[in-house]
């Protein structure tokens, strides 16, 4: 008999565990910014890739906001995290997180990751920002360019202007 009782109070002490551990990943969740796509969508991509591949999943914890645009997905990391959207950026982590949006969003989405900048509070970094964005966007629409990239597995690490040091 006395096994009989010790078996409810094992598993009244673990239901009393897992609820103390789910808050702490939905402020987690509450912390990322989305846009286009609402926070449950996150979750669940998230969801989706940490099943899939645990290191992605946990690069995906330090993004500070998700936008879908379009046929675009855009994972935004802080600057001072910039090490996890590079390591992000590899042809196979991007597929990963591709075919886990995908299933979730109901459509295909082209994935990137980009970083936060500080540079709208500055108007002159802001022109020069958006001149560079616009720049660099025509390179990544050019048909020429997103086949290389696309063959070699490669990313536009930076644009410049000619002349520009």
């Amino acid at each position: 008999m006395s096994g009989a009782a010790v078996a409810p109070a094992l598993e009244a002490q673990e239901k009393t565990v897992h609820p103390a551990q789910a808050p702490v990943k939905n402020e987690k969740l509450a912390e990322v910014a989305a846009s286009g796509l609402d926070p449950g969508q996150v979750a669940e991509i998230k969801a989706g890739i940490q099943a899939q591949q645990k290191f992605i999943g946990e690069l995906l914890e330090h993004s500070s906001r998700w936008e879908l645009d379009r046929m675009e997905l855009r994972i935004y990391f802080p600057a001072e995290k910039s090490t996890f959207a590079g390591l992000i950026e590899g042809r196979d982590t991007l597929e990963k997180i591709r075919n886990a949006s995908g299933k979730v969003l109901g459509r295909a989405v082209r994935v990137c990751a980009k970083l936060e900048t500080g540079a709208a509070k500055d108007a002159n970094a802001s022109r020069a920002a958006s001149s560079t964005q616009e720049i660099r966007a025509q390179f990544e629409n050019d048909p020429m360019v997103k086949s290389m990239l696309q063959r070699f597995g490669g990313r536009i690490s930076e644009v410049r202007r000619q002349g520009e040091e």
